[in-house]
């Protein structure tokens, strides 16, 4: 075996002993590392406990007497893993076992965004494979410009998973933790699965999750956040359906957490170009801390600014909606963006600003598409 992955394998088991980005009682708290639990943990081969780090590294280049792919002389994988950590949108290490039929644990249902904190039912997004690839999903982030991207960035190389941009493997925990993974979040059932981009591989323990502190919520707005509606309801709340509970207290701070990349140019070759870096402050978005006046509806209609969440219109992964992983479940209600029509994004403003669409977006103006004039651009 190649003396540098040898190397690696006991550096990965001394940072379980001494402490850091995955020490045990991180990793074991994780979604991965939890033991014996038969809805968490990972769970790959028989002859290991549940959550066990062979499951994925195969210490040895080999389990059983079978040489994994690729066999040597090219030696085993990066970091040792039993597959190929990436090659494109739809072969990635990940997704041999986070698919709802097959894999590597029998199937794994991770819902979208819509279904666990809208509550949105009528969703049929069931995993996290098809969440990046068609035919379920039509619009999604591109791993290959993930990989691009974080490249030589916050401790990423090359050979980096690009899910690991927003996942630490070793401390992501399952959103509901502990529940069986079709479940809806709910107020007494919450995991936190992401660490922010920037706090890759930082060993300090505040820093390995995002979502999990006091100061990393959407409340961090203070008055200007405002929770929507779950889907069919004036009464609950996302994330979790709390009746009570709308300022950001139960949801991560995804402003500052998608801005870790969102607030720098991006090569998309889903657009065929660069993104537009998204300004959230008061001199920005109308949808960030900038004033946007009236023309809101329920639970927006009280006159005051509103800072959105970037999950409140768009799912994390991918969308069966046509483009910009627009949800399929907004403010209660449900979107229909098939194309680049107006009836398309008229069917996602109109969950927050009917009026506006009934007052000024009508004669000649009816055809002309939103995003003609509104944006994230810095100002519309």
């Amino acid at each position: 075996m190649n003396n540098m992955k040898t190397i690696f394998l006991c550096l990965v088991f001394l940072m379980f002993l001494v402490g850091g980005v995955a020490d045990a009682g991180t990793y074991l708290n994780s979604a991965h590392g939890t033991q014996n639990d038969a809805i968490t943990g990972v769970k790959r081969l028989s002859a290991y406990t549940d959550g066990h780090c062979a499951h994925c590294h195969e210490q040895h280049a080999s389990i059983g007497g079978d040489e994994p792919s690729p066999d040597l002389p090219a030696g085993p994988d990066d970091y040792l893993l039993f597959s190929d950590n990436h090659t494109s949108q739809t072969v990635n290490l990940c997704f041999d076992c986070h698919r709802a039929v097959g894999g590597y644990q029998g199937g794994i249902v991770n819902r979208s965004y819509s279904y666990r904190a809208g509550g949105w039912t009528g969703d049929t997004l069931d995993d996290i494979l098809e969440a990046f690839g068609p035919p379920t999903s039509t619009s999604s982030h591109r791993l290959d410009d993930i990989s691009t991207f974080i490249n030589g960035k916050w401790g990423h190389t090359a050979n980096s998973n690009p899910c690991t941009a927003c996942h630490n493997p070793h401390a992501a925990q399952g959103d509901p933790a502990n529940l069986p993974n079709s479940a809806k979040t709910t107020s007494t059932t919450r995991g936190w699965p992401v660490t922010l981009p920037s706090k890759h591989g930082s060993l300090v323990a505040t820093d390995i999750l995002w979502g999990d502190g006091s100061g990393e919520k959407m409340s961090y707005y203070s008055s200007y956040y405002q929770a929507p509606y779950r889907s069919g309801s004036n009464s609950a709340y996302e994330p979790d359906g709390s009746t009570t509970t709308t300022d950001g207290t139960n949801l991560t701070d995804y402003v500052t957490f998608c801005l870790d990349c969102h607030g720098l140019a991006l090569t998309s070759t889903t657009l065929g170009r660069s993104t537009k870096i998204i300004d959230w402050d008061a001199s920005g978005d109308y949808h960030g801390k900038k004033d946007g006046g009236g023309g809101k509806e329920d639970p927006y209609a009280a006159t005051r600014n509103y800072v959105l969440a970037c999950t409140d219109c768009h799912e994390p992964h991918g969308s069966p909606n046509y483009r910009y992983l627009i949800r399929k479940e907004v403010n209660g209600g449900t979107t229909n963006f098939s194309g680049d029509t107006r009836a398309a994004w008229d069917s996602l403003c109109d969950r927050c600003h009917t009026s506006k669409l009934t007052s000024y977006c009508t004669g000649a103006d009816s055809n002309t598409l939103c995003s003609v004039c509104h944006n994230h651009g810095s100002n519309f």
